[in-house]
């Protein structure tokens, strides 16, 4: 049993990125390589990123603010990080 464990705990593992953001609501979007999912808030977009830790925190919040700004056509006022999870939320400036 602990062998038919490993391999499938490796192909989860694997399972990350691109391939979890058709599942995920929202419109999925690829920023620089990194794919994202974008969904329209009352009060601006959370975004959410699969990355399995190997990208830089900085670079992942930095195309979060990209992904927002490519779905709504608006400015990222505000973005900030929700904890240990790869999912931001961004207010919007949609007036210019």
């Amino acid at each position: 049993m602990r062998l038919l464990a490993l391999p499938l705990l490796l192909l989860l593992a694997a399972c990350s990125g691109k391939a979890v953001t058709e599942f995920m609501p929202g419109e999925a979007v690829v920023v620089n390589g990194y794919p994202y999912t974008v969904n329209r808030t009352a009060q601006g977009v959370t975004v959410q990123n699969f990355e399995t830790g190997r990208t830089s925190p900085a670079v992942l919040l930095a195309n979060a603010g990209l992904a927002a700004e490519q779905v709504t056509g608006c400015t990222v006022e505000t973005i900030v990080k929700d904890g240990l999870a790869n999912t931001y939320y961004a207010t919007l400036d949609c007036e210019g």
